[in-house]
């Protein structure tokens, strides 16, 4: 079901792109501060850096407003326990943005919109920690967030902005099992990240 609305939402974005009077095709990259928190205080976790990159469309509908969409690779590491996890993904932001002109070519914007994330690397993570608890992380296959951000573009070409991303759904289920007293702890973790980036458009 995700991916059929996944799918719909994409040409439905791409139908007005076709349709769109101002479009515009950028490279977009960044890095991001990744944060995860469990419901539990089971495990310990760690923030981490991460990075990402793609191709990015942007059109103008009426006056300031007006839409992004992105398909990124963006690879996110955690601490959890000492043992690190590496999230590959690739991401999927659809966002509505307003500009607020502070001349000809420079000025602000506010974004906001869903993101959809595919896992692309590694789903599962086993190993036993000092306390011969045996740990075991298990990503989902594919998760949906949203964005908040904003930004300055300084040229016709070059933007810079930040983001907040939060996840609404479960990122990865989580196992911490006792060998020697036979419990096992289940809990589900989500992820938050601060993210700051810069865009070309050509």
């Amino acid at each position: 079901m995700k991916r059929l609305v996944t799918l719909v939402v994409l040409l439905a974005a791409l139908t007005v792109c076709v349709q769109a009077q101002s479009l515009k095709f950028g490279v977009k990259g960044g890095l991001d501060l990744v944060n995860m928190s469990f419901n539990e205080k089971v495990f310990d976790t760690s923030n981490k850096a991460g990075w990402f990159v793609g191709p990015t469309l942007q059109l103008n509908l009426i006056g300031g407003l007006g839409a992004d969409i992105a398909a990124f690779y963006d690879q996110k590491t955690a601490e959890v326990n000492t043992e690190t996890i590496k999230m590959k993904s690739v991401l999927v932001p659809l966002n509505v943005r307003y500009k607020f002109g502070l001349g000809k070519t420079v000025g602000l914007y506010v974004a906001a919109g869903p993101q959809f994330a595919f896992n692309v690397g590694d789903s599962e993570y086993k190993w036993t920690d000092k306390e011969f608890y045996e740990n075991t992380f298990q990503l989902k296959k594919s998760n949906f967030s949203i964005n908040l951000g904003a930004g300055v573009y300084l040229t016709k070409h070059l933007e810079v902005g930040f983001a907040y991303n939060i996840a609404m759904g479960k990122t990865a289920d989580v196992e911490k099992y006792n060998n020697y007293e036979m419990r096992s702890f289940i809990d589900d973790t989500k992820t938050k990240s601060w993210q700051i980036s810069a865009a070309y458009f050509f």
